[in-house]
This record gives structure tokens, C-alpha cells and sequence, in this order.
């Protein structure tokens, strides 16, 4: 297994980079099958675009949501809030795998849609979304179909959205040491496969290092530097924390343009299959 997948060891503690402020058809989905589960449903999290999450339900199907109370959940997942599950992916020996993880309750209250119940990572840590400490729940609409979730044409890709919250996801991953990875599930199929590994790690020097490694032939701007080993595209990427730093009206906060830059080698990769109508992400740490 390539070492861009196990890692490398000596990460340093280092100040938390992740919360500055920034300068017709459903899935394959019960909700249209009279002998669905009207109860409560266990699902994981798909990465959110334009404003829509994928929720991954057990067994295959996948349904497309958006938030009815204004609630952004790319402020909210992926970002070690919400209460995880060990996840389904090989890891290298001494490492495990962590999913973020919910409930969808069925409608109340005259709502359109199920009600998306997220619990706090732990009870002593960050909240999910003001979690009074029984979950915080947040309305949705009905479910969207796939055209629905993308938009009417591909301009309607909030794309420097999306590259926002890729970037986070990647000062998650460095603060923590974590390798960060995406994969992609497709309707009628169980397994999640494969796209994009990212070990990461910052030093003493606060300077980030992540180790990007795809079995996707990448061969964007952003890949010209990569190199090729026992199948796998390797990219290297070193990115000094304080270049992400500017000042806005006198107050210190992250720059969404160099954000957008140092995520474009994730995004060229986790798109390369297409848009990401169903595109999975998780930690795999130390155990």
C-alpha cells in the first residue's frame, strides 16, 4: 500500500486552523416505496453542494436534501462536530476509519420533509449546530431528484463553495494528522469506492504537507508536478498556514481566493468522475 495512504508518523501539535473565520426520480429511495421504514432512519453523510447534502442510508439507496431552516451543513460536517461511526474503508494497520453520522426522523409538524437529528461529538466538546445536548434538528424539504440536486446546467455548480469546504476538510486533516478521504457511491451499489487519499500533517513551522494519491489518471494544471508509482498518481503539496491569513477590516481571517488555490488539486481529483452528486468523505486516524 503506497505510503500516501498509511501516512507518516511524527505529527506535531499545532494551533487549530479550522475555525477562523472566512474573509421526477429520488435515489433508488424508500420515500416513493409503501413498505419503507417510516420510523427512524440511520444515514451517513455525502459532502454537501449548492447547498444540498447526500444522505447515504443503509443498504444502497441515496436521497438528496436541502435544509429548510437556512442551516449551512458545510459549516457543520466534516469538521469533527458531529458524533461518528467506524467506517467501512481498509486502513493500515493501527489506524480507523471515522464517519460522521444522523437520523432522519419522519416529518412534523406539517413539514415537506424528514427532520436531519445530528448529535455533538461528545457531550464536553464542540456542539453540532447549538446541540442543546439531545441532538440539534434541522428541517428539510422533500427529496430532491439528481437534476434537482445539480441544477438546471452545470454553471449552477457553486463550485468556489464547494472548493471552500474542501480546503477545510484539509485543515481538519492537517491539524489532526489525519488521512482524508473521498470516495464515491453510486445507487443500487453498497460499496464506496476509492477516489482520493490525502495524509496530511503540520510541523512545528506551520507548514502543511499533504500527500495526495489517486488511482485516477489526473492530469490538470494543478497535476503537472505529479509523479506515478504502482498505478497511483502522487502529488505532493506544502502550503505554510500563513498564506492563507489576510487581513479584512482589520480582523485576521482565512482568504477564500488562496483557500480556493490550495484545494484545487482535491477538487480536480474527487471531480474527475463527474459532478458530486454522491461523493463521500472520512478520517482515518490513529487508533
Amino acid at each position: 500500500m503506497s505510503e500516501y495512504f498509511v501516512g507518516r508518523p511524527g505529527l506535531g501539535d499545532a494551533e487549530d486552523p479550522v475555525e477562523p473565520p472566512l474573509a421526477g426520480t429520488v435515489s433508488d429511495g424508500a420515500s416513493q416505496d409503501p413498505e419503507a421504514p417510516t420510523g427512524p432512519r440511520h444515514v451517513r453523510f455525502g459532502v454537501p453542494f449548492n447547498g444540498v447534502v447526500p444522505l447515504w442510508h443503509d443498504g444502497t439507496d441515496i436521497e438528496w436534501y436541502r435544509p429548510t431552516d437556512g442551516t449551512d451543513l458545510t459549516h457543520v460536517l466534516g469538521l469533527g462536530h458531529v458524533e461518528t461511526e467506524p467506517g467501512p474503508s481498509p486502513t493500515p494497520a493501527g489506524w480507523v476509519e471515522r464517519v460522521e453520522t444522523g437520523t432522519l426522523l419522519p416529518a412534523r409538524d406539517g413539514g415537506t420533509g424528514p427532520v436531519l437529528l445530528l448529535r455533538a461529538a461528545s457531550p464536553s466538546g464542540r456542539r453540532a449546530v447549538n446541540d442543546p445536548g439531545d441532538g440539534a434538528r434541522v428541517p428539510l424539504g422533500p427529496p430532491l431528484t439528481v437534476q434537482e440536486a445539480m441544477g438546471a446546467s452545470a454553471a449552477d455548480f457553486d463550485i468556489t463553495g464547494f472548493s471552500v469546504h474542501v480546503a477545510r476538510l484539509m485543515l481538519r486533516a492537517a491539524r489532526d494528522g489525519a488521512i482524508l478521504l473521498f470516495t464515491l457511491r453510486a445507487p443500487r451499489d453498497p460499496e464506496a469506492h476509492h477516489l482520493l487519499s490525502v495524509p496530511s500533517e503540520v510541523g512545528a513551522d506551520a507548514v502543511m504537507r499533504f500527500h495526495l494519491g489517486t488511482l485516477l489518471d489526473v492530469s490538470t494544471t494543478a497535476w503537472a508536478q505529479a509523479t506515478h508509482q504502482d498505478g497511483m498518481t502522487l502529488l505532493d503539496l506544502e502550503v505554510p498556514y500563513s498564506t492563507l491569513v489576510s487581513q479584512a477590516q482589520g480582523e485576521e481571517g482565512l482568504d477564500v481566493e488562496r483557500l480556493v488555490a490550495m484545494a484545487q488539486p482535491v477538487v480536480d481529483a474527487v471531480l474527475a468522475p463527474g459532478f458530486p452528486f454522491a461523493l463521500g468523505c472520512s478520517f482515518i486516524v490513529p487508533e
